[in-house]
C-alpha cells in the first residue's frame, strides 16, 4: 500500500493555540463551500441530491447479494501486470457480512479500516473479517478530523481502537487510515509510537456520495495501476451499491491483468 509518513517534530509554544485556528479556519471553508454547493444544487431535481453521508446502521441491511452474482464468481487471480488491494473504510457495519460474501466467492483478500466504535459494538464482525483472511486495521475510534486533536486525544482515538480490535480477536493492527486523509506531523507520531503505519489511498471510488454501481466500477478500472489502493466502503449508507459494484470491480480487474491482493503477500 502507499503510505503518508511525517515526522511530528519537537513541541512548540503556542501549537493549541494554531490547531485551534487551522479548526476554526478548516471549519469556515467548509462553510464556504457547503453555501455554494448548496446554491449549485438546489434547482437539481429531488432525486439528483447527494445523500448525506451516514453510517449504514441507520437502518437494516437490504439483501444485495444473490445466487447469480456470486455462482460464476471468477477465483482467478494471476499478476500479470500487478497487484491491486481493495481496502474497505468505516465498518463493520451491516452491509460488512454481504461485502464478505462476495470477497469469499471470488477468492479476494482485502483491508478493512475499523472504526473503534463499530467494533466494540459489533465484534463479531470483526471476528468476521480476520476469518475471512482479511486485514482488520486501525480507523479511529468515531472519525475525527485527527489533525484537529490535540496529542492526548490522538492517542485515545488509536489505542482505544486497537485495544477494541484486539479484544474482539484481531491480531494487533499495524496500518493506519486517517478519516478524510486527515493528519499531520503529530497524528502521525503518535501512530508510529503506537506501531501504526500511516496509510492512505490512491483511487478514491466516493461510492459514499449515492454513486451508481457501474458509476463505482468504473472508476476503479479506469484508474488502477499496479500498486494501486483502491478506497471502498462497508459502513456507510450508500454501501448496497460498493457491495453491487464489486463483482465488476473484480473481474474487470482481473481481465486486466491486476490481481486482488494485499500488500503484504
Amino acid at each position: 500500500m502507499t503510505d503518508h509518513e511525517g515526522t511530528a517534530g519537537p513541541a512548540r509554544p503556542g501549537r493549541p493555540a494554531r490547531r485551534r485556528r487551522r479548526h476554526v479556519r478548516r471549519h469556515l471553508t467548509e462553510l464556504g463551500f457547503g453555501v455554494l454547493a448548496l446554491a449549485a444544487i438546489v434547482p437539481l431535481a429531488r432525486d439528483a441530491l447527494l445523500p448525506q453521508r451516514g453510517s449504514a446502521d441507520t437502518g437494516r441491511a437490504k439483501t444485495v447479494i444473490s445466487r447469480d452474482m456470486l455462482q460464476n464468481a471468477d477465483t482467478g487471480n494471476v499478476c500479470r501486470r500487478g497487484r491491486v488491494a481493495l481496502t474497505f473504510d468505516d465498518g463493520p457495519d451491516v452491509y460488512t457480512p454481504q461485502i464478505l460474501e462476495v470477497l469469499r466467492a471470488y477468492n479476494v483478500r482485502a483491508t478493512f479500516f475499523i472504526m473503534g466504535v463499530k467494533a466494540a459494538a459489533r465484534p463479531d464482525l470483526i471476528r468476521a473479517v480476520v476469518a475471512g483472511g482479511h486485514l482488520a486495521e486501525n480507523h479511529s475510534w468515531d472519525h475525527p478530523h485527527m489533525a484537529d486533536l490535540d496529542a492526548a486525544a490522538v492517542h485515545r482515538q488509536l489505542a482505544d481502537t486497537t485495544a477494541a480490535i484486539m479484544r474482539a480477536g484481531a491480531p494487533r493492527p499495524t496500518l493506519f487510515r486517517p478519516p478524510f486523509g486527515n493528519t499531520d506531523g503529530l497524528v502521525d507520531g503518535q501512530a508510529r509510537a503506537l506501531g501504526l503505519r500511516v496509510v492512505r489511498w490512491s483511487v478514491d471510488t466516493n461510492d459514499w456520495r449515492g454513486r451508481r454501481p457501474a458509476d463505482i466500477a468504473a472508476t476503479v478500472l479506469g484508474q488502477a495501476v499496479p500498486g494501486s489502493v483502491v478506497l471502498l466502503h462497508d459502513g456507510v449508507a450508500n454501501s448496497a451499491a460498493t457491495i453491487k459494484a464489486l463483482p465488476a470491480i473484480i473481474t474487470g480487474l482481473r481481465a486486466r491483468g491486476f490481481c486482488t491482493a494485499l500488500d503484504t503477500e
